[in-house]
């Protein structure tokens, strides 16, 4: 971000952002219980970033 001018002197200035990262599944199989799915619990899911060869 750029800005034109300068903030006035105390301005409060946040951002947000939002990041692709590609990633992959860490497991080649995952043993999930469907007999509580219902019951809004989601397991963890192990996932590794894929960084790009430089």
């Amino acid at each position: 971000m750029t800005f034109l001018n300068p903030p006035s002197e105390g301005a409060v200035i946040t951002a947000g952002f939002e990041f692709d990262v590609p990633v992959r599944f860490d497991l080649e199989r995952l043993d999930i219980n469907l007999s509580n799915f219902h019951a809004g619990h989601v397991p963890s899911i192990p996932l590794v970033e894929i960084k790009p060869d430089i």
